[in-house]
């Protein structure tokens, strides 16, 4: 790892867990060992950092998605997996960092939220083609099945909804994750969901 990937990599850890309002550059350095005037080397304001810190975090989660996609062998798989690695995201994302995006660079969010939707879509679109193959997803429209997924996850899974209803963003997503599941698998597709639930805990 090279200099400016220790930087990102350090605020990355930073941000997601004390937003990135309130940390200065004096603090990513002093946490670092490194001056200052090395990290304005390659970022010359805490905005530039604290963008591609998001950018790079973004370029991750799409390989992750991808690799879900490809590498499980059935829909149930594909579900459990997605459910798994969004709410261990999730767990890692504080409510300062949330707050702090929505509040001081909602520019930001937007973008965050376009890159959700987009990267959610592509998932989800090769999970309904296959789990309808398989008859573990129900035969209804996959626009509509796509865009009630991405408006509940849009709507519940934002800084707002969290702040105001006091859940955690891996309670919110567990539950809206759970609502979503219950009503897109037919029978066939709830006792594998199940199943495979019961063999990840032996």
């Amino acid at each position: 790892m090279n200099e400016k990937e220790k930087i990102i990599a350090y605020s990355k850890d930073t941000f997601l867990k004390n937003g990135f309002y309130k940390i200065t550059m004096d603090e990513i350095a002093s946490g670092l060992r490194i001056s200052k005037k090395t990290i304005y080397k390659y970022f010359p304001s805490k905005n530039k950092l604290v963008d591609t810190v998001v950018k790079v975090f973004q370029t991750n989660i799409k390989k992750k998605l991808n690799r879900i996609v490809n590498e499980q062998d059935n829909s149930i798989l594909k579900i459990k997996a997605l459910a798994s690695f969004v709410a261990n995201l999730s767990f890692n994302i504080s409510q300062k960092m949330l707050y702090d995006l929505q509040t001081y660079r909602p520019d930001l969010w937007k973008k965050i939220d376009d890159f959700r939707s987009t990267a959610i879509k592509e998932v989800w679109v090769n999970i309904i083609n296959i789990g309808k193959k398989e008859k573990c997803i129900v035969n209804k429209p996959n626009d509509i099945i796509i865009t009630v997924i991405l408006s509940s996850i849009s709507e519940v899974i934002n800084p707002k909804f969290l702040l105001n209803h006091n859940y955690s963003m891996k309670e919110a997503f567990e539950i809206t994750f759970e609502i979503i599941i219950s009503g897109i698998l037919t029978e066939k597709g709830k006792k594998l969901y199940q199943k495979s639930i019961l063999e990840s805990k032996k």
